[in-house]
């Protein structure tokens, strides 16, 4: 049986959405969901990394500064099963990624239903691809997605990822790692091409930030690790 980790603030079970400080105590002030509303950006003026980093410093728990289509802020890990993670916002709309790799989405004007990685190279990446520590792989991911109309779409893409050999500094919320780029591109079977960066480190292939569109004309993805789980 896989064991479940459960993250609590105040008792409850919910992840904060940091952005504006109202939204700290969660639900209490409109306009702080993603996908919906007037940009979070547009609500606080000067927000940057210096505002990231410090809601960062300030709470113990595991964390991803988090945007979709430049819309977002710091989420704190709600849950863990096995290499699952989900992160809920303050609207209960909720992100999950595997190994760092975005699985899913629930509760945004377009969601990521289900996300399913097959074909991969290398045994000793356990089937994650980011994992294979070769400078480049080969596997299919396959997709179901919603749009904002309601209706529900499926996609295959033949998909490549090549890391560059080098490492170069990236600054992360709370500290600088010297991490390997990768480009992920997807060739969807209808044709579409999209494309994503990942940053991983070298030594284990873990994921700790990423650039990321998972369908043809879908939103934006962005997330850095700020602590660590």
């Amino acid at each position: 049986m896989t064991a479940v980790r459960h993250y609590c603030l105040e008792g409850r079970l919910r992840a904060v959405f940091f952005r504006l400080s109202a939204c700290v105590i969660a639900m209490s002030t409109a306009g702080c969901t993603l996908g919906r509303g007037p940009s979070v950006n547009s609500l606080l003026e000067g927000a940057g990394d210096e505002d990231i980093s410090a809601q960062a410093e300030a709470t113990e728990y595991a964390s991803l500064d988090l945007e979709v289509n430049g819309n977002g802020g710091l989420i704190i890990l709600a849950e863990q099963a096995g290499d699952t993670t989900y992160w809920q916002f303050a609207d209960s709309s909720t992100v999950t990624m595997q190994d760092g790799y975005l699985k899913s989405t629930a509760g945004l004007e377009e969601d990521l239903i289900d996300t399913r990685i097959s074909d991969a190279g290398d045994n000793d990446g356990q089937g994650l691809p980011w994992r294979t520590l070769s400078g480049r792989t080969t596997y299919r991911v396959s997709r179901e997605w919603k749009t904002a109309d309601g209706y529900v779409h499926q996609g295959q893409a033949e998909a490549t990822l090549a890391c560059e050999p080098d490492t170069s500094d990236v600054t992360l919320p709370l500290m600088t790692r010297a991490l390997q780029v990768c480009h992920e591109t997807l060739i969807w079977d209808d044709g579409a091409v999209t494309t994503s960066t990942f940053w991983r480190s070298p030594e284990d292939g873990r994921l700790w930030a990423a650039e990321t569109q998972p369908w043809p004309e879908a939103p934006a993805f962005e997330w850095r690790i700020a602590r660590p789980w």
